[in-house]
């Protein structure tokens, strides 16, 4: 009973460091967070902090879990019968994360040399249901005979990568990315 009980106060004590983690990835990125700084805000050791989570590459890995996580809630939160609209709303929210568009408060993640990782944690069951959601928008979307929508998805996810690196190097603006992107990639895939 001793082992049970240690497992899941290791459990809840790991989710809301994970929790203090995010904020601070937030607020500093990773290549500014240092493990010490979250050991004082929680007011407990280093040690602690690494016996939960191995390093801070794993406690990032964590982090950027959790953020997708967050992510397909919003999607399955918003997603209705038009698919058109669904891929707007994955941009809108995909972007909001690194794109300061009007109607999201919070301030782009852009002091992050190290913020491209978030677009790219793979292996994770979160990542395949999120390739699921847009899979399931562009068999809506795109009704020609023998395409394979799974590979659609992944250019669809990366057109909007690029998208956002473009933005970064001054290359396009926020107002119009998400039509923008859709044009692209739907022109692309018509033609």
């Amino acid at each position: 009973m001793k082992q049970v009980i240690n497992e899941e106060l290791n459990r809840v004590k790991k989710e809301l460091y994970l929790s203090a983690a995010a904020r601070y990835f937030d607020e500093t990125g990773y290549k500014h967070f240092k493990i010490s700084d979250l050991a004082k805000e929680l007011e407990t050791s280093v040690g602690t902090i690494y016996n939960l989570f191995g390093s801070k590459e794993e406690l990032y890995v964590e982090y950027l879990i959790l953020k997708l996580e967050t992510f397909l809630a919003n999607l399955k939160e918003h997603e209705g019968s038009d698919p058109l609209e669904n891929l707007k709303i994955y941009l809108t929210h995909k972007y909001a994360n690194f794109i300061q568009i009007e109607h999201h408060r919070h301030e782009p993640i852009t002091n992050d040399p190290y913020f491209f990782h978030k677009l790219d944690v793979s292996n994770h069951s979160v990542v395949d249901e999120i390739h699921q959601y847009l899979v399931r928008q562009l068999r809506m979307l795109i009704l020609v005979e023998n395409t394979n929508h799974r590979h659609l998805a992944i250019l669809f996810k990366k057109l909007s990568d690029g998208f956002i690196e473009s933005y970064l190097y001054g290359e396009c603006q926020a107002e119009r990315i998400v039509d923008e992107t859709i044009e692209m990639f739907l022109h692309g895939v018509r033609v």
